[in-house]
């Protein structure tokens, strides 16, 4: 394997409100290269299940992609937060049900190649908690689906995000919902 690129310099050239932008200049054996780097402050991903055993999921408009998609409950963490009580947290403001005990599945890097976020995937079961707490831009869907389910909606198409099909899966696979 080759040795780790020296970095020569690197500038932040965007803040926004979620994301920056840094561009650096690296040097791989003798030669300079530059790529900007996306800082993410992190974010989590629960694939909870309710007491019927059923995955709980969201339809929601999403921008990037300007469509809705169908996903596990999953939000941004705040600074300094614990990733387990921003699930906790994510879980019942989307969809009104609160986790009965999560358990850590893998801290994944869903774009290593020109962001920094680290996503902490939970699973876990859920109880009915009452009613939501929606961000303005967020016209969320619960939708339940059984493992079956599931897996034909990935096979469909009809589950499209990565960390969903990725943590859906390994809770399947790993019997954990």
């Amino acid at each position: 394997m080759s040795p780790l690129p020296e970095r020569v310099s690197s500038e932040r050239v965007y803040e926004g409100e979620l994301v920056s932008v840094t561009r650096v200049r690296l040097r791989y054996e003798g030669e300079e290269v530059v790529r900007e780097i996306v800082e993410h402050p992190g974010s989590v991903a629960v694939v909870a299940t309710d007491r019927e055993g059923r995955f709980l999921l969201v339809h929601q408009y999403r921008v990037g992609v300007g469509e809705a998609t169908l996903e596990i409950p999953a939000g941004t963490l705040e600074e300094g937060e614990d990733p387990v009580k921003c699930a906790e947290r994510e879980l019942e403001e989307e969809t009104g049900y609160r986790a009965e005990g999560l358990s850590l599945v893998a801290v994944t890097f869903p774009t290593p190649g020109y962001a920094n976020e680290r996503l902490y995937i939970f699973a876990g079961r859920a109880s009915e908690g009452g009613a939501p707490r929606r961000e303005v831009d967020e016209d969320i869907r619960v939708v339940r689906l059984t493992r079956d389910e599931v897996v034909e909606a990935i096979r469909r198409g009809e589950i499209r995000d990565l960390k969903s099909i990725a943590g859906l899966l390994m809770s399947i696979l790993l019997n954990l919902g």
